[in-house]
């Protein structure tokens, strides 16, 4: 059986002639990582609608060439947008969240300060922060054949998430017992254009903030009967949305 082949995506403008050069952190991954050699074949994308398979002609410690031999369209996106607004919690743990949910399929992410959040990290610049975390997307949309990676917003204040969004708005609670994140999304009766789920931090939401989201629209759900860790609700409330908005096929 034939392995998929790797995909990467460069910055805009670098598949504009049939000839490519791939820059030395690409280079670093596709030499000293994967081990790949010269006539080698890899996907490349500037995460737009269409991407190309390139084959490796030359690759040194510090730079790469390809040529392309055939263009096609890039994977698609789910239908419907799916927002994670997942509040700050321990680096390694977001870290993972971003990760699962780039594989899952959700197209934006945005940091959420709650009352309990975990801001103060560990002594990380916020510019770095950011250039890793859109580095995770990346590497995890590469990884799982996605066509283009989600975006990774700046911090947001929860009632500033809460108020800037429409749509569909659901936050997993485990004071509710009526209805389950699933069911509801199934119930709807459309399919909605864009749903937005927003995960609390370790210690969960504090009782004025579930209020506070209820007063602007947001409707709470059930992930079920277990407590769950704010990075394990996340997976399960993305995968679970998924599934019930028909995006798994």
């Amino acid at each position: 059986m034939t392995q998929p082949l790797r995909r990467f995506f460069v910055p805009k403008g670098s598949l504009r002639a049939r000839n490519v050069t791939l820059g030395a952190e690409i280079v670093h991954r596709l030499g000293r990582v994967l081990r790949l050699r010269r006539g080698d074949h890899v996907i490349l994308s500037e995460g737009g609608a269409r991407e190309y398979e390139v084959q490796l002609t030359a690759i040194s410690p510090y730079a790469a060439t390809g040529v392309v031999l055939r263009e096609r369209q890039a994977p698609p996106e789910p239908d419907v947008q799916l927002v994670l607004y997942q509040s700050l919690i321990r680096a390694n743990r977001f870290d993972l969240v971003l990760e699962k949910g780039t594989e899952i399929g959700v197209s934006r992410l945005v940091p959420v300060i709650a009352a309990r959040s975990q801001v103060r990290g560990n002594g990380e610049p916020s510019g770095a922060r950011n250039e890793r975390w859109q580095r995770i997307v990346i590497e995890a949309a590469e990884q799982c054949g996605r066509g283009r990676p989600p975006k990774v917003e700046q911090p947001l204040q929860l009632e500033d998430a809460i108020r800037g969004e429409r749509g569909v708005k659901l936050l997993p609670y485990e004071g509710e017992r009526k209805r389950g994140l699933g069911g509801y999304l199934r119930g709807l009766s459309r399919r909605p254009d864009a749903v937005s789920l927003f995960i609390g931090p370790e210690g969960g939401f504090e009782d004025a903030e579930v209020a506070l989201a209820r007063e602007h629209g947001v409707e709470t759900v059930s992930l079920g009967r277990r407590i769950l860790r704010s990075e394990t609700a996340a997976i399960v409330a993305c995968a679970l949305a998924v599934e019930a908005l028909g995006e798994m096929g």
